[in-house]
């Protein structure tokens, strides 16, 4: 089962269920395969621009740096199999996961917008 609040994200493919953990580890073994930092990683994600192998290369190091044992090329026929769509949305997860250390991000309320002062104008006029 998932921890949200420890920032796991769910990689659904098929039957398979993969839960990752955005660990220290996991972020080198990304960084290591796809020789780059994660924020260019997360940005190529988003703005789709990342290759078949990138994305595989991605989810792999993902998979296996969280406990599980996956040939990277069966992972990649899983990804086309079950939508490329979903393991990119699972993997931008992941990056924003550790952007915010491993836990849910904090949604601040907005404060309420401040009542209007009355001018000079307005209280000489209505004198």
């Amino acid at each position: 089962m998932v921890n949200t609040a420890r920032g796991e994200v769910a990689l659904v493919l098929g039957r398979e269920s993969y839960i990752l953990r955005p660990t220290f580890g996991a972020v080198c073994a990304i960084e290591d395969a796809l020789d780059t930092n994660l924020y260019e990683i997360g940005r190529k994600l988003e703005l789709a621009e990342i290759t078949a192998r990138e994305l595989v290369a991605f989810a792999h190091a993902c998979v296996t740096q969280s406990g599980y044992t996956a040939e990277a090329t069966r992972l990649g026929e899983a990804i086309v199999e079950a939508g490329t769509h979903k393991t990119i949305a699972a993997l931008v997860e992941f990056c924003r996961s550790y952007a915010f250390g491993g836990r849910e991000e904090k949604k601040t309320a907005e404060p309420p917008p401040a009542e209007p002062r009355p001018t000079e104008a307005t209280t000489s006029a209505t004198i």
